[in-house]
């Protein structure tokens, strides 16, 4: 190689160091908003245990992968793999989709959950006071 070769195959080797740093620091700044972005815990949303079957997933920005007869079976959101659960037990019906996220302190394994449907109490509402209604341009 000719010293004029050899000096030129240096300056591209430079731009394309120089390139590589820039992609890199780009990526790091994009990873950065991505994950404020991106909750870091499923948000256990809660939702009446009757509108199990006919749940518009896409609303919770979820996609079912999996279903059998009951309805979805396993979901994806936020990257992640979410399971029907269900108690065969003495307490209150209710169907969830979780995920395991490791270990508990106590060497159990931990869970997040991302829905749970259940039985809703029907609480009474209060009436809003005339106060509201009038700012709120309800009457």
């Amino acid at each position: 190689m000719t010293p004029e070769e050899t000096h030129t195959w240096l300056q591209i080797q430079q731009r394309q160091t120089l390139a590589l740093e820039k992609i890199a620091v780009s990526l790091e700044k994009l990873t950065a908003v991505v994950e404020q972005l991106t909750p870091r815990t499923a948000p256990n949303y809660q939702y009446s245990l009757e509108s199990f079957k006919i749940f518009d997933w896409s609303g919770i920005g979820a996609t079912v992968e999996k279903s059998d007869q009951h309805g979805a079976a396993v979901v994806s959101w936020g990257g992640q793999q979410f399971i029907r659960r269900s108690p065969a037990n003495k307490y209150d019906p209710a169907i969830w989709f979780s995920r395991c996220t490791g270990k508990a302190e106590d060497g159990s394994n931990a869970y997040e959950r991302l829905i749970t449907f259940k039985p809703l109490s029907k609480t009474e509402v209060d009436p809003l006071p005339e106060k509201v209604r009038g700012l709120a341009r309800l009457d």
